[in-house]
């Protein structure tokens, strides 16, 4: 379990698409991103094999389900919605029948769909009524989805789904888990291009921990004739008319 902790190869790996069955690869990213998110909140190793575990299993009991309703393309019906939305109880039930050592990850398994303001299922628990592991989960769950291509959108690119669980995510979700997230996969890494509302182009010169969003830029400006081409730093902190729109990617 500790390479799962300290392995970025893992992260990078689990922040591609390009994988297979949409339900494993959801299993394996949502254990490493957990584990990451654990880790940063000074987990010890046995608790981080409980992470690891839920977040391998977090939606066993999907599997319960008929495949006409787990890879439904379109949108389910209020029945089908219903259907679905007792998978955390079947998950629950299997692993206890198996799992006996690991009293806690059953919980989890049946508290990982539960939200801070009561919005969550299948109990709407609110607060701490909710297992901080089940939050953990729950959050690197949602961030898989984000990323992961539907029918109907396509994902979104890592740093996009940061902005969203940071403007969506604050009222369902305890905002030290939302900060460990950010802190642990480094969404725009010393280097990264970036493009901005601007239309220019920047470098990222220094993080900014305090605000992931905003970091400090060196950002390119055009030659004068005759002239090098130079640039300026940027420190978003202050620049708050600028906005990342995106991440160029590296040609």
């Amino acid at each position: 379990m500790g390479s799962l902790g300290a392995n970025d190869k893992l992260i990078q790996a689990a922040l591609q698409r390009d994988v297979g069955d949409y339900l494993v690869s959801n299993a394996v990213n949502v254990a490493i991103v957990s584990v990451k998110i654990a880790g940063a909140l000074g987990y010890e190793p046995a608790k981080l094999e409980e992470v690891a575990l839920a977040g391998l299993l977090h939606d066993l009991g999907m599997f319960v389900l008929p495949d006409s309703l787990v890879y439904k393309a379109g949108a389910l019906t209020e029945a089908e919605l219903q259907d679905m939305r007792q998978h955390p109880e079947h998950g629950a039930r299997l692993f206890k029948e198996v799992g006996a050592a690991y009293p806690r990850v059953g919980s989890v398994i049946l508290q990982e769909h539960e939200r801070q303001d009561g919005s969550g299922y299948p109990n709407r628990l609110t607060g701490d009524r909710i297992d901080e592991m089940a939050f953990i989960i729950g959050l690197a769950d949602v961030f898989d989805a984000l990323m992961s291509p539907r029918p109907d959108r396509r994902g979104m690119s890592p740093h996009q789904t940061i902005r969203a669980l940071l403007v969506h995510g604050k009222a369902v979700f305890p905002y030290h888990l939302l900060k460990s997230l950010i802190d642990q996969l480094s969404i725009y890494p010393l280097g990264t291009t970036v493009r901005l509302n601007t239309g220019e182009i920047g470098v990222v010169f220094q993080l900014n921990r305090q605000y992931p969003m905003r970091p400090i830029l060196q950002v390119s400006q055009e030659a004068v004739s005759g002239h090098m081409p130079v640039s300026r730093t940027v420190d978003m902190r202050t620049e708050t008319s600028m906005q990342i729109v995106e991440v160029v990617p590296i040609s």
